[in-house]
């Protein structure tokens, strides 16, 4: 009877002692957490239309307590969320990227958002109404400049809730 009550706190405090292990490998990525992403390819509010895919990776290791969850390098998936095209009367061009997901080393998607703001081009609103009335009614016909993103662009995406994975 001993013996069978030995065997079952050896198996008990194996047990314990795994599920300790196993705890102190799951780390979480919090909910607001900043990562940066950089993009593949150039692209402008000119020749991008809503819902377009657009290229963007993850710009360098992501950390927890010294250990890497989130590769360099690793795809982050997105879209032009709005646009629009330069107009005249100086009116500059928009455009808005929304951030998808992007994955952990092991492969567990980590929901992202976008950045809080939207990539404006230059507005000519002021200069051309002004050009106008001095020189003449065609200078309303100037066109803003249209919103462009540069490869290699780096920006910041935004977890969208906390996500738990196991690292070694």
């Amino acid at each position: 009877m001993k013996r069978i009550i030995l065997i079952i706190l050896s198996i008990v405090a194996t047990v314990n002692s795994s599920a300790q292990e196993v705890a102190k490998k799951i780390v979480t990525i919090q909910e607001g957490t900043v990562l940066k992403v950089k993009s593949l390819s150039a692209f402008d509010s000119k020749v991008v239309n809503e819902g377009d895919v657009v290229d963007f990776v993850v710009f360098q290791d992501f950390e927890i307590d010294g250990k890497v969850v989130i590769k360099e390098g690793t795809i982050v998936s997105a879209f032009i969320e709005s646009v629009e095209k330069a107009k005249g009367l100086g009116k500059a061009g928009t455009l808005k990227v929304q951030f998808n997901y992007t994955k952990t080393i092991n492969g567990i998607k980590v929901p992202l958002r976008s950045t809080k703001g939207t990539q404006q081009g230059e507005g000519k609103v002021g200069g051309a109404v002004a050009l106008a009335a001095v020189i003449s009614p065609l200078f309303l016909l100037k066109k803003g400049k249209e919103a462009k993103i540069t490869e290699g662009k780096v920006m910041e995406a935004y977890v969208s809730q906390d996500v738990k994975i196991e690292v070694e």
